[in-house]
């Protein structure tokens, strides 16, 4: 079985819950993502979806970064209307058929004018090394080898 997973960012203006999340999350920007399985035999292809997750920010005292939790699609879109950030309408998941090529189209949050301005470049390289050291606290020999590896290249560079 083929399996594919897009993801998307939805937008949350106030404290929102999900069942399987422990208390009320701040308000933010977060990442779903969504895992699928092609259906084998089909022509044309058709995908059926497996598992959405979402990506919380660590437990407070428990030294994790990132927290991925499976919620159900419908109930997260649910939070998202009650919320406001999603108009009525088609729930913002993909639908289980769609075509091979397509990837995924982010719904844009409803522009506000105390919407915070676009995240620095920088500060998207910095939250995507902290997701990854996140999910690969067991992987001290890559992070040594990528940071020498680009202090090697500097000093090549420089030289």
């Amino acid at each position: 079985m083929t399996m594919r997973t897009s993801s998307r960012t939805v937008t949350f203006v106030r404290p929102f819950t999900l069942s399987g999340i422990d208390g009320p999350q701040p308000p933010g920007t977060y990442t779903v993502e969504t895992d699928e399985e092609q259906l084998d035999g089909s022509s044309p292809l058709v995908y059926q979806r497996v598992a959405t997750m979402i990506r919380l920010p660590g437990r407070p005292g428990s030294g994790e970064l990132v927290q991925v939790v499976t919620v159900d699609p419908d109930e997260l879109a649910t939070a998202l209307l009650r919320d406001g950030t999603v108009p009525a309408g088609p729930s913002p998941e993909l639908p289980a058929t769609a075509g091979p090529a397509e990837e995924p189209r982010a719904r844009a949050p409803p522009r506000d004018a105390g919407k915070p301005p676009a995240p620095h470049p920088l500060d998207r390289l910095l939250g995507g090394w902290r997701y990854w050291t996140a999910t690969n606290p067991r992987a001290p020999a890559w992070i040594v080898a990528i940071v020498a590896g680009v202090l090697f290249a500097t000093l090549i560079v420089a030289w």
